[in-house]
């Protein structure tokens, strides 16, 4: 010991060394000290439950419009539903409860909510604006997907990759470096390239309002990167905080997703009952081809589907950064438009339907793949830096 301790502290090229990398490792994902340093099981989950999550929820939003009908819809109902899709995208939290009640039993010293009543009422205003952009969010998203051409609201969407990292830099303080540029960049053109697909609400030309929708997708990127910012900022500025004797469990983020869900929630069942779309849900149900058993099954499997989704972006966001969660979020985009042409409009097997698996949709999963590999690098150089 001895020996090495006069090198650090008389050679200065030792400190030039240390200081940069500190230096990228803070401008990525440490942001916080408390921060768990990408722990790759807890990743590599959320990776999962995020992908499977938005698949089957996708899927089951082009079955529930697929099945309903909506070209019989006048002008007067052609944003049915929109409330119900933003109120199927967070009501499942109940689920939740028992999962963060058994991890957060195991970890008694580390309560999920903190004593100081000033750090409480901070949090729960936090959890009531992220519940806010949940609920404006889903609502805006399904409003401008009936509204626009599918090709241009996906487009529009894509710029959440452009806010997510301008919102990163002034809430979070994060810098990026060239892998996770690289990422980004890869992850735009994944989801460009998905501007082929089909929705199964997509208006005719008779109820497109482009100005009204394409605010309304805009917008609803806006909050999407938003939402995600201030999720990790709920991390690194309160929950990490918390205390300096453990790391935060996983129980954080049941924590963050039920409060704003449930802020989400009561917001959204307020928008559904003043549009009254309560009426046309049971009009829908007694409709439905298959039954009212499969309408609701239906319903519930976006409910619980979205849940998943929820766990896994906010899970990355976590383990990592909002800007990775939502890299994940987007690169999904090609698997629900391959999976889409698979379940419902595969042209080249049924020789029937709207869709057919083209180039594009084959092609858009390689940037996607490759854009993960990005990051997932990035993140192995930081631990492995992180070692030393």
């Amino acid at each position: 010991m001895s020996q090495h301790q006069p090198i650090f502290q008389t050679k200065p090229e030792e400190h030039l060394v240390q200081i940069p990398m500190n230096m990228e490792r803070g401008s990525t994902t440490l942001m916080n000290p408390n921060r768990k340093p990408n722990h790759w099981p807890t990743i590599v989950l959320s990776t999962i439950l995020a992908i499977i999550g938005q698949s089957i929820a996708k899927l089951l939003e082009n079955s529930y419009y697929d099945k309903i009908n909506r070209s019989e819809y006048n002008e007067r109902r052609q944003n049915d539903g929109v409330w119900t899709q933003a109120l199927l995208q967070t009501v499942g939290f109940p689920l939740l409860i028992l999962p963060f009640i058994i991890l957060t039993a195991k970890k008694h010293n580390n309560p999920p909510i903190a004593s100081g009543q000033s750090h409480f009422k901070s949090l729960a205003v936090i959890y009531i604006c992220i519940g806010i952009l949940m609920s404006v969010q889903g609502r805006l998203s399904a409003m401008g997907k009936l509204e626009i051409p599918f090709i241009l609201f996906t487009l529009i969407a894509i710029t959440q990759l452009f806010f997510t990292p301008i919102f990163a830099r002034f809430i979070n303080k994060i810098k990026f470096n060239r892998w996770v540029v690289i990422s980004l960049v890869l992850a735009v053109g994944a989801g460009a390239l998905t501007f082929t697909s089909t929705f199964g609400g997509e208006p005719d030309n008779a109820e497109q309002k482009y100005a009204r929708g394409i605010w309304a997708a805009l917008f609803a990127a806006v909050c999407f990167s938003l939402l995600l910012c201030n999720i990790q900022n709920v991390f690194d500025s309160y929950i990490f905080k918390r205390t300096t004797t453990r790391k935060p469990s996983f129980a954080s983020v049941f924590e963050v997703i039920i409060f704003s869900s449930l802020a989400a929630t009561l917001i959204s069942m307020v928008g559904l009952l003043v549009a009254g779309e309560q009426h046309g849900l049971e009009r829908e149900m007694n409709g439905f081809p298959n039954g009212k058993g499969a309408y609701v099954m239906v319903m519930v499997g976006q409910a619980v589907s979205w849940q998943l989704y929820w766990v896994g972006i906010v899970g990355l966001v976590f383990s990592v950064s909002s800007v990775l969660s939502n890299v994940i979020s987007v690169v999904t985009w090609p698997i629900v438009s391959v999976l889409v042409v698979i379940f419902f409009n595969f042209r080249n097997f049924t020789g029937e339907g709207d869709d057919e698996f083209d180039t594009f949709k084959g092609v858009a999963l390689i940037p996607a793949a490759l854009s993960v590999a990005a990051y997932f690098f990035r993140l192995h150089k930081e631990n492995r830096d992180s070692a030393y």
